[in-house]
């Protein structure tokens, strides 16, 4: 604690107060809002979250919250999620949630993931010791236009997922993700309550391509909870023996193709710019483009 602000765990109960200052903090940035309380608590509640001791906060002197911290396992590394109104209770939220990294998986390498306008967090991590070690890309698309038609591979059709085959698609979605940076295999009830048990899930909005039996594509999808018209792609991944043949790219446009039918604006996702599958060219070629650049940074161990 110091005289002006006090760095604790978070509280179940200040999950609105907390959406509320993530929202702040993108708004400083981007203008947009960063999630609603429910995808907050959703994070909250995650079988792998330890709530008590991963989600931390700063409290200023007069009860506000200035800060928020959590952390999040993947494999070998911890990824830090580290956002403030205020540059001293953010250095204290790094420090703070490095030990609780450290207690949760000792000798793991952290790893912090920010956007490439937040200069405040780019100085306090510098200072922390962390460096850029890769870039990941926002892209869109406007749907101002009518989408051009998807073309579908001879033997290959596109339906929407049916009752009882989540187990199936998280397996093709480990697979196809399988040779992507620091992949590392999740526990299925994980998967599951990130991308299954969520507000926005739809299952008209899960896109798989199949060739005979053969689940050979997935697209993820849902509408934004906090962009007005905005569809976003979570997931968009072709298993390793049905690439090169237009797959990705069919899934991009079937996908553009149903959002314009629904009246949205626009779609975007999120996307490795260094991924080893082409994945950005892949975008690129479907009209999407760069609209925001993300940093990831990496703790250089002494």
């Amino acid at each position: 604690m110091t005289d002006a602000f006090t760095i604790r765990p978070a509280r179940i109960d200040e999950v609105d107060v907390a959406a509320r200052l993530l929202n702040e903090h993108s708004h400083r940035l981007h203008g947009v809002d960063d999630q609603q309380p429910s995808e907050l608590l959703q994070y909250w509640e995650s079988p792998d979250v330890d709530f008590e001791r991963d989600v931390l906060v700063a409290e200023d002197a007069d009860g506000s919250l200035v800060g928020y911290a959590d952390l999040g396992i993947h494999g070998e590394h911890v990824w830090l999620d580290v956002r403030g109104l205020q540059r001293e209770p953010q250095r204290a939220l790094i420090d703070a949630i490095q030990e609780r990294a450290g207690e949760r998986k000792p000798g793991a390498g952290l790893i912090a993931f920010i956007s490439e306008l937040d200069q405040l967090s780019r100085e306090l991590y510098d200072q922390a010791g962390y460096r850029v070690t890769r870039h990941s890309y926002r892209m869109e698309i406007s749907l101002d236009a009518t989408p051009p038609p998807p073309h579908w591979p001879e033997g290959f059709a596109v339906r929407t997922l049916r009752p009882g085959e989540e187990e199936r698609v998280y397996e093709a979605h480990m697979a196809s993700f399988a040779d992507t940076w620091l992949f590392a295999r999740e526990p299925f009830e994980v998967w599951s309550h990130w991308l299954v048990k969520g507000d926005g899930f739809d299952p008209l909005l899960w896109f798989l391509v199949e060739a005979g039996d053969e689940l050979a594509g997935i697209a993820l999808t849902r509408v934004s909870d906090n962009e007005p018209g905005l569809g976003w792609v979570q997931i968009l991944g072709v298993l390793p023996e049905f690439r090169q043949r237009g797959l990705a790219q069919a899934l991009l446009r079937h996908t553009f193709e149903e959002y314009a039918r629904r009246g949205l604006d626009r779609v975007g996702l999120g996307v490795d710019a260094e991924n080893p599958t082409g994945a950005v060219r892949v975008y690129e070629r479907a009209g999407m483009q760069v609209s925001r650049t993300n940093l990831i940074l990496e703790k250089v161990q002494g």
